[in-house]
């Protein structure tokens, strides 16, 4: 076979290196294609600029005209909101202002009435005396038949009646409106309250004495006259009169808005209604719209209409050019239709925007007209540059051309004697018992010896180009192990260590990797050379070795090593979380004896299966350990409290409890278990692990088959606990629960309409548990469900028998457990119990707290969704102490909030409190939920709740509470209260 030619291709070309023909055209043509290069780069990098310049400023100005309508759409868009918020804000304080109006009205006759009475006391008889106060009194009070203040006397007889001057001197006692109201005898009734009250009954307007209205009423009692002294007012009357004030306060904000007249100014606010009616504007446009608007002003009404149906934001239109006036164009913003069906509309000329857009755009144009000057000297100026150091570069060239074929020859030299020592060197590669790689410098591998292709279980061609990140376990260049490898090597070029490599089939085993780098003359890396050793085998035995140190041999449990290194580990952590961990030390009772009568093979299965239970209770992150013969160490971490290792104590002395099958035998052992709690017993392992062994002793003292707590105080407690879990599971059965009922009042009416029912436990030795005590231990071990299904069931089957005697319907609340929710039972068992009792599912009250909608959003939104198709109304109880989320309360369409008592202790004097209050009787009104606060216990605080608005009350001012006895008691009370109220007053 011939031999490959190692002579240069430019040596084999038929011309020499050195001949001055190919060094005269060789560099020229270089020179030339270089400033051809150049010369097209710089043109086309120019026009690219140009370009680029022209869409930047094309951009620039769009993006200009962009915000400028954006920021004129967010200021109409912000005017109509704030006049929105403005007028709903009018017909929230309706009845309030109304009411104060009332009160205002009614003060003002009381000061009239009681100077006139000071200014004429003693100078004449009462009768003349009241008579010429009465006459005082008629022109303010007015003539006619509309007029709102009276004076009524406690006989009933009115003294002052403009509202109908026909009934003056007649007894209003006995006249009724269209509902059935005796509103006379209502108003005298009010009057007997020293601080006045309102009233709410039906007449007919003036005018009009067939159809009766709500009006509302104050009064109040001239003790001195024995007069009661009121105002009434129509409520739709006023509502109108509301109505009509916002009306002419938006036209007259729309008169200041407009600069001059007409539908073209440059900014106008209109008023309309559904039907496109304009109500408020500018004077000239109001004055042009009296009878018939314009079309055009027609079309624009009606685009605005539609914008407001779609939701509401911006319309713009243009007007077409009138005689020598060019069009225009506007921006309008529109509102929804509010609860009046008003739609708001501010409008504003786009004049000046556009105006200011087109300055911008010739300052622009202007600007870069400048900067493609500028740019053509600079590419001119670099062309000439360029043209300079290509020469500079054609001679430099020339040069190194010349010292290049110089060289070629001593280069040959130096290959051929290094391409014998490169064959050596390849031998010994080949023949290499240890694995290795060459990789280049980017760690691709380029060669491997037969002793890499075996032990990593791939072929050469497999191999060859691949990442030597792919010889990983995880195979990604990306791991974090392999970015740290790479960059130690980037830093030292040098590294050994041991790495987890995998092979094709899924196979991982350790190996003993060594990399090292292989740099040019210049010191730059080129290769990198990796030797591999399989390490398997020494893993295992290091494995073996680790696990008979660490672990008993007969149970395969932790022995002490384990336990004491485990036990340190913990306390660190209890130590910087600030978290409790317990100790138990549990010894066998009697092993001996097993032995001794059944032979240890017997006493060592036991053991194992005693390992096998205790492991069964405890979680993954607890410690069961062997320490050796029968005594066994249990080491429970992230304890919130050391109740939780009395619960664990427990579990386990009735898990050994259960007899052993051993050999034929059955055997039954018992333990005795000595508990220590860090930091309170011990802040070290060596002192945990001593004073739970003593705490073990006392137990076997004791009686064996117990615990005890090495701090007496965590003793007493933990077994008081565990006593009173004991008989809250026997208490359902035994019938020690019974129900308290708290009343509910409507703070308006003041009429009871509910009771709240809350469970009691009588313990026949304890008395009274409170339920803060037994209610967490029922939650915690699920016996929260029964005992709720119980207090539903029992409160509709009271609530029913009230019902079946004729007691006023009222609204019977029951508080919901989130472990009931969270259940799924809940539907099925309301279901149940309105079947069974018969109970109305409108007048019941579920009371869930946040916890419970917040755990499982979905399904609890199922559930209470379900529940809410059978009548039956929800509430959320302590509203603002858990998440107060306004999502969850729209998400689960709530009936009722109800305002915790730690907001309603201070009031009113605590203005936060007041504020907080304030703010959550208006969201609840705001979605449509009746409010009620617990914890009234003052007349102060039942005042201003009333006057925040609040629906309902309930607390110790009214009563505690009561018996299911006690509370039907009070509904006869008031039931005959409310029936003889007539038969009193005649008499």
């Amino acid at each position: 076979m011939p031999q490959r030619s190692t002579t240069p291709f430019l040596l084999r070309t038929g011309r020499t290196a050195a001949e001055p023909g190919f060094e005269r055209w060789l560099p020229r043509v270089i020179l030339g294609g270089m400033l051809t290069l150049v010369l097209a780069l710089m043109a086309g990098m120019g026009g690219y600029y140009i370009y680029q310049h022209q869409q930047a400023v094309e951009a620039q100005t769009e993006e200009i005209a962009a915000r400028a309508y954006a920021d004129r759409e967010r200021i109409l868009g912000d005017e109509v909101t704030l006049l929105t918020r403005d007028l709903q804000s009018q017909r929230l304080r309706f009845e309030s202002d109304l009411r104060e109006q009332l009160r205002l009205r009614v003060a003002a006759s009381i000061n009239v009435i009681a100077s006139l009475h000071a200014a004429l006391s003693g100078t004449r008889t009462k009768a003349r005396m009241e008579a010429d106060i009465l006459h005082a009194l008629r022109p303010m009070y007015g003539l006619s038949g509309n007029g709102t203040r009276f004076v009524i006397g406690i006989d009933g007889r009115a003294r002052l009646f403009p509202i109908d001057t026909r009934l003056e001197g007649t007894d209003l006692r006995t006249l009724q409106d269209d509902t059935g109201l005796k509103f006379g005898e209502e108003l005298i009734d009010a009057a007997a309250d020293s601080r006045g009250r309102f009233v709410r009954f039906r007449w007919s307007p003036p005018g009009e004495h067939e159809a009766m209205a709500d009006a509302i009423a104050y009064v109040r009692r001239f003790d001195p006259l024995d007069w009661v002294v009121g105002s009434a007012e129509f409520i739709h009357i006023a509502y109108a009169d509301l109505r009509q004030n916002a009306l002419a306060l938006l036209t007259e904000r729309a008169n200041a808005k407009a600069s001059v007249t007409g539908i073209d100014d440059d900014d106008t606010l209109l008023v309309i209604d559904r039907d496109g009616k304009l109500l408020a504007g500018p004077a000239a446009i109001m004055h042009d719209a009296d009878d018939t608007p314009p079309p055009m002003l027609l079309r624009y009404l009606q685009r605005f209409v539609a914008q407001s149906q779609r939701g509401g934001g911006p319309v713009r239109f243009e007007t077409p050019p009138t005689g020598t006036d060019a069009a225009r164009r506007y921006m309008a913003y529109t509102s929804t239709p509010d609860e009046w069906g008003w739609t708001l509309v501010s409008i504003s000329a786009l004049d000046q925007i556009e105006h200011v857009i087109a300055q911008e755009r010739e300052r622009m144009n202007a600007s870069t007209s400048q900067e493609f000057r500028l740019t053509a000297i600079t590419m001119l100026a670099a062309a000439t540059l360029a043209t300079l150091l290509s020469v500079l570069f054609y001679r430099w060239i020339e040069a190194r051309f010349r010292r290049y074929h110089a060289d070629i020859a001593e280069r040959n030299r130096a290959l051929s004697e290094n391409a014998r020592e490169l064959h050596l060197s390849a031998r010994v590669f080949e023949a290499s018992s240890e694995a290795i790689a060459i990789l280049d410098h980017r760690f691709r591998i380029v060669s491997v010896n037969p002793a890499l292709e075996r032990i990593s279980g791939r072929d050469r061609p497999d191999l060859i180009g691949r990442h030597c990140a792919e010889l990983l376990a995880g195979g990604q260049t990306d791991d974090p192990v392999w970015v740290d490898t790479a960059a130690q090597l980037h830093l030292e070029a040098q590294w050994s260590g041991e790495l987890a490599l995998g092979r094709p089939n899924g196979a991982v085993y350790p190996a003993w990797v060594s990399v090292g780098a292989v740099t040019s003359e210049a010191g730059q890396v080129t290769h990198y050379v990796v030797s591999i050793a399989d390490i398997s085998d020494r893993k295992r035995t290091e494995q073996r070795l680790r696990h008979l140190a660490e672990y008993d041999a007969l149970t395969g449990l932790p022995n002490r090593v384990l336990l004491l290194d485990r036990m340190s580990a913990a306390i660190e952590s209890a130590r910087r979380h600030r978290h409790h961990l317990a100790v138990l030390f549990l010894d066998l009772d009697r092993f001996k004896n097993i032995n001794d009568s059944l032979g240890h093979a017997v006493g060592d299965e036991l053991l194992r299966q005693v390992a096998a239970r205790l492991g069964a209770i405890v979680r993954g992150s607890d410690t069961v350990s062997r320490l050796g013969g029968d005594e066994f160490v249990v080491l429970l971490t992230e304890l919130d409290s050391a109740g939780h290792a009395a619960t664990v104590a427990a579990k386990m002395l009735e898990a050994l409890a259960a007899p052993f099958l051993l050999d034929g035998h059955e055997l039954t052992i018992t333990p005795s278990i000595g508990i220590t709690v860090y930091p309170e017993d011990g802040e070290n392992r060596d002192i945990l692990l001593k004073n739970a062994d003593a705490a073990m002793y006392h137990a076997k003292e004791n009686g064996r088959n117990s615990y005890q707590f090495f701090t007496r105080e965590l003793n007493d407690r933990a077994r008081v606990r565990l006593d009173l879990e004991n008989d809250l599971r026997r208490a359902l059965a035994r019938h020690e629960f019974t129900l308290a009922y708290q009343p509910q009042f409507d703070l308006a009416t003041g009429h009871l309409i509910g009771a709240e029912a809350l469970v009691r436990w009588h313990h026949p030795e304890r008395g009274i548990i409170p339920p803060d005590q037994f209610i967490p231990i029922a939650e915690e071990t699920g016996l929260i469900v029964p005992l709720g299904a119980w207090i539903l069931r029992q409160a509709c089957a009271t609530g029913q028998a009230w019902r079946d005697e004729g007691l006023a319907d009222i609204t019977i609340a029951v508080n919901i457990s989130a472990h009931q929710v969270r259940r799924g039972q809940l539907e099925l068992t309301v279901r149940q119990v309105l079947n069974e009792t018969a109970f109305s599912g409108h007048l019941l009250e579920l009371e869930v707290t946040e916890s419970a909608l917040m755990a499982n959003q979905a399904a609890a939104a199922t559930t209470l969704k379900a529940i809410q198709a059978m009548g039956v109304r929800l509430a959320i109880d302590d509203f603002g102490t858990g998440y107060s989320s306004l999502g969850y309360l729209k998400r689960f369409a709530l009936d009722k909030l109800k305002i915790d008592r730690s907001f309603i202790n201070d009031l009113p004097d605590d203005n936060d409190d007041a504020h907080l209050t304030r703010a959550i009787i208006g969201i609840g009104h705001t979605l449509d939920m009746l409010v009620i606060a617990e914890g009234v216990e003052t007349e102060a605080q039942e005042r201003f709740l009333t006057e925040l608005g609040c629906d309902q009350a309930q607390g110790y001012l009214y009563a505690r509470p009561l018996p299911a006895a006690d509370f039907r008691q009070m509904q006869i009370d008031l039931k005959y209260q409310a029936t003889s109220k007539p038969a009193s007053s005649t008499a």
